[in-house]
């Protein structure tokens, strides 16, 4: 009895790990596809070339809110 109730506490935290997983997963790729999109609109906003999808989607969530707060910052500064 106690193997069979210590596999079922182990499948049950396997299984809750495998479902925050995903939740936490599915957060950030929204957090990217955010940032992507705003990069690219602020890149139009500039008269800039857009970068690619493929190039962006390289890069992790903190390198592209760094460049989408570079790009604000130039589309700022030119607007004044």
């Amino acid at each position: 009895k106690f193997q069979r109730d210590e596999r079922a506490r182990l499948t049950y935290a396997e299984q809750k790990g495998r479902a925050e997983g995903r939740q936490e997963g599915r957060q950030e790729g929204r957090g990217e596809g955010e940032q992507i999109g705003r990069i690219r609109l602020l890149q139009q906003l500039l008269g800039m070339s857009e970068s690619s999808s493929d190039q962006l989607a390289q890069m992790d969530l903190s390198a592209l809110e760094m460049m989408a707060a570079d790009l604000q910052t130039q589309l700022r500064s030119r607007e004044s």
